[in-house]
């Protein structure tokens, strides 16, 4: 076990063409009710480290099949491992595996399933990081053209998958080609839609992606403030609008809807129809608040925990 400090990527990953920044404009609330039962837990609390470890800026977290927490961080060692209570188990992963870490997701095998939005690939690793399968080109960023056998990607957010086994990928980061990619479990290109707008099917930033038990596709489009669904075959069933950014989603079994609202610094839970039920949280620094709320995880005593790449943290809400 490894336990020197986790320095971050050198500051020039930053510069990369489509970091986000915030908006400029003033941020924006949800104008929704406080949500009850839950308390922020301080990071020093929530988890404990070897002496010497931090967190770096915190792309991505999830849970695999032991209830242990998954963090993908931009750290020279990309993952970490946290026990039900928060005690470190161990950090893992190459530094070589990543230029830009985006997106984790965990199969039911454990395999996590990651993005990189600069190296513009998805990538499957077993449980611990070692790499099973590259979807698109590494260091190439373009079309997926499966006729003209041109394999690309344009900054791939997030992959999600389906009671099939079939892997969904949410791609188009600032610059990139906004649209969802599904492909079948061994990777072979079936289908792909969206474009650039504002209209049904269109997206501006396809961020965040997550499918529910009936294969009901959700997609986070960021910058037009909405979550829009879709069948397993793409097509536009209907879409949530709200008065802030969609930048994350996360789909409990219980079946709450939980969203984060990225720079905009809150997490909110929603019904079945989207309606915001309650939010947590707002912009800034302190304990309970957001840099960029950018993914969610839950465990099974519904605890939340948030992904805050700006604030080089994993925020949790205790469900008390």
């Amino acid at each position: 076990m490894r336990t020197r400090l986790l320095y971050a990527l050198p500051l020039l990953c930053m510069t990369f063409a489509g970091f986000a920044q915030p908006p400029n404009r003033p941020l924006l609330s949800l104008n929704a009710e406080r949500l009850n039962g839950y308390r922020a837990v301080a990071v020093a609390e929530a988890f404990r480290f070897p002496e010497g470890m931090l967190f770096s800026s915190v792309a991505g977290v999830a849970f695999n099949s032991e209830g242990h927490l998954i963090v993908l961080h931009r750290g020279t060692e990309p993952f970490l491992e946290f026990d039900a209570d928060g005690r470190f188990i161990r950090s893992f992963g190459s530094a070589d595996l990543f230029v830009r870490s985006h997106g984790l997701t965990i199969d039911a095998g454990d395999n996590l399933w990651v993005t990189d939005v600069s190296a513009h690939i998805v990538m499957q690793l077993n449980r611990d990081g070692e790499l099973l399968l590259t979807l698109g080109e590494r260091g190439e960023a373009g079309d997926w053209d499966e006729a003209a056998g041109i394999r690309r990607f344009n900054q791939p957010n997030e992959v999600a998958l389906d009671s099939l086994g079939n892997i969904y990928v949410a791609q188009g980061h600032g610059p990139g080609s906004p649209r969802v990619l599904k492909f079948a479990g061994d990777g072979s290109f079936i289908k792909q839609w969206g474009s650039r707008g504002e209209g049904p099917g269109e997206f501006a930033v396809a961020h965040s992606i997550d499918i529910d038990p009936d294969d009901i596709v959700y997609v986070a489009d960021r910058e037009n403030f909405r979550i829009q669904r879709f069948n397993a075959e793409g097509i536009y069933l209907d879409e949530w609008k709200f008065p802030a950014m969609a930048c994350a989603i996360h789909l409990h079994d219980d079946g709450t809807i939980f969203m984060t609202t990225g720079f905009d610094g809150e997490l909110a839970a929603l019904d079945v129809d989207g309606a915001v039920l309650g939010s947590l949280g707002t912009s800034g620094e302190a304990n309970g608040e957001f840099g960029e709320a950018h993914d969610i995880a839950v465990d099974a005593n519904g605890n939340l925990y948030v992904a805050d790449v700006v604030n080089r943290r994993v925020q949790k809400y205790a469900k008390e």
